[in-house]
């Protein structure tokens, strides 16, 4: 399982809903979110374009460019680790 951890770095973090909208549209699946307005880590499924999704999350949260950070760990990383 893959995950994404957003967090606040101009403004606070996007609500749930709009986390899993934009995963929804970049060709992910959603999973569980967990985390506060200050940060939120969502699990995923599928091949995610980080750039897409991040795009689509400034659109969706009326967001910028620097609003929030990312922290990726896609499967195969997740995988190697253990």
């Amino acid at each position: 399982m893959s995950f994404v951890i957003v967090e606040k770095n101009q403004s606070s973090v996007p609500s749930e809903a709009d986390l899993k909208k934009a995963m929804v549209e970049s060709g992910g699946t959603p999973g569980e979110v967990t985390g506060t307005n200050a940060s939120r880590k969502m699990t995923y499924t599928g091949l995610v374009n980080h750039t897409v999704f991040e795009n689509k999350l400034i659109d969706i949260a009326k967001g910028k460019r620097n609003s929030w950070a990312y922290s990726w760990a896609d499967a195969t990383v997740s995988a190697a680790a253990h």
